[in-house]
């Protein structure tokens, strides 16, 4: 058979949809073979989860449990698939970690492990430096305030129209003035305020120690040597490329591409992932750009998926393209839900348009994982919902596969791969144990995006326990 180079490649999503991402990879693992390994079947983590006999909502805390009935085969990635299959891994935001995880080799059951028990505390480490740096200009904030509140006075009441000081609006102007007033006066605090909320560093130590212990690399050099490609995607927040100057550089950086091979894997990652307002961005000097200093931020402001450099780069036979954020379309309750809404549609709409526009033999070479709108959403901050993100990746992924068999199929085969039998994707799809767990979710999200006295009767009755008779009677009730 001759040689293949495929490529996989990882979108954002901050922690539940890097997870989700997760999911959709061990799903991939699952189904996708070379063909003289077409009869070969692997049980994935969570058939060794439905063997423990572990819930899904209990999983963090008895992961230990599933652990043991692992083969040590499986634990040391003999039996992984992925990492053989694509040569050629990109990610963006908390995509960059799992390609760096898939290019160097990393078993799946230990990245899913390292997923369940991530230590939250290395991603939301208050920035102090950033802090400290704000309260520096604090003597100048009651200077700034008496400058606002004179030139107030110097200006003032706001005058208006005799129509719109008919009775019982006379004191219209006052409101008037004292708001505008206000809004000046929150200005005086602007300097004070942190880049970020948290200190981005600890997502390098993070994936530094992962480095210690399981071999994982964290210079771009050493995956090379070791045969694979590894691309992260950031982006240059001080930096424009202008409309009207079309030869204005990109902003957006490859890692791993010439001249942006030198700075060790950590480091990328910590700057793929600083969301900003969340975490302060990346400090990065551009040698190759005259020395200049830039603001390096979440890769995924300016590509979702970003493959259309590495397929001119590299002569890649098939894609795989993960993008775990995709718009919901049930009901948004609350401003957080609309804030999430919002960079959600951002989000997709660019990865539409930049579909629409594809040549057809990008198109042709390209296999597309996601939700579907209606089937998932969760805050992607939401660290407490990760396993339902890993879970719902991986039943989405076999759900998709046996919905195109033969549309995979076809594109597979020009990476020298295919899928399993169909039946056994069906097998794995309509499974009792796959079936619970997934009605499990449902039953979860309608609960929290319900009404105030429905999430009440569901948090009571979870408290309670439920009767068999009733359990069963809910997820007959589910459609499937």
């Amino acid at each position: 058979m001759p040689n293949h180079l495929n490529a996989i490649c990882f979108g954002g999503g901050g922690l539940v949809g890097t997870s989700k991402a997760l999911g959709h990879t061990v799903g991939l693992d699952q189904v996708v073979r070379r063909h003289d390994e077409r009869q070969e079947l692997k049980r994935s983590f969570f058939d060794y989860m439905a063997a423990a006999g572990v819930p899904l909502r209990e999983l963090e805390g008895r992961i230990d449990e599933v652990f043991e009935l692992i083969p040590p085969e499986t634990r040391n990635g003999r039996t992984d698939h992925v990492s053989r299959y694509f040569k050629v891994c990109m990610g963006i935001s908390g995509g960059s970690l799992l390609a760096s995880a898939v290019a160097s080799g990393m078993p799946l059951v230990e990245l899913i492990r390292e997923c369940l028990t991530f230590p939250v505390t290395y991603y939301f480490m208050p920035d102090f430096k950033e802090y400290v740096r704000g309260l520096k200009h604090m003597p100048l904030v009651p200077f700034r305030l008496a400058k606002l509140l004179a030139q107030d006075l110097r200006r003032g009441s706001e005058t208006f129209s005799p129509s719109t000081l008919r009775r019982g609006r006379r004191s219209l102007p006052l409101i008037h003035r004292y708001f505008r007033l206000g809004c000046e006066l929150l200005t005086a605090f602007h300097d004070i305020l942190p880049r970020g909320l948290f200190d981005g560093a600890g997502i390098s130590r993070y994936v530094e120690e992962m480095s210690a212990r399981y071999g994982f690399p964290d210079s771009f050099q050493a995956v090379r040597d070791a045969g694979k490609y590894l691309f992260i995607i950031a982006e240059r927040f001080n930096a424009a490329q202008a409309l009207s100057s079309p030869s204005d550089p990109s902003t957006t950086i490859y890692f791993g591409m010439p001249p942006y091979d030198r700075i060790p894997v950590s480091h990328a990652i910590r700057a793929s992932c600083s969301i900003p307002g969340i975490t302060t961005p990346y400090t990065f000097r551009d040698h190759a750009r005259d020395g200049k200093v830039y603001d390096l931020v979440d890769g995924a402001i300016g590509k979702t998926i970003g493959r259309r450099r590495i397929l001119a780069e590299l002569p890649i036979d098939v894609v795989v393209t993960v993008n775990p954020i995709v718009p919901y379309t049930g009901s948004l309750t609350t401003v957080l839900d609309n804030l999430e809404q919002l960079y959600r549609k951002l989000i997709y709409s660019r990865l539409k348009a930049v579909e629409a526009y594809l040549d057809d033999d990008i198109r042709e070479r390209t296999i597309h994982l996601e939700s579907k709108p209606e089937d998932f959403f969760y805050n992607m901050l939401r660290v407490d919902k990760m396993k339902e993100g890993l879970f719902e990746g991986y039943y989405q992924t076999l759900k998709y596969c046996a919905e195109n068999y033969v549309l995979i199929n076809d594109r597979l085969r020009r990476g020298g791969l295919c899928l399993i039998p169909r039946t056994e994707i069906f097998r794995l799809v309509t499974k009792s144990s796959v079936v619970r767990e997934r009605a499990y979710i449902i039953r979860e999200q309608r609960l929290e995006r319900g009404s105030l006295r429905r999430r009440l009767g569901g948090a009571i009755s979870s408290a309670l326990g439920a009767d068999a008779g009733e359990e069963l009677a809910e997820l007959e009730e589910l459609e499937f």
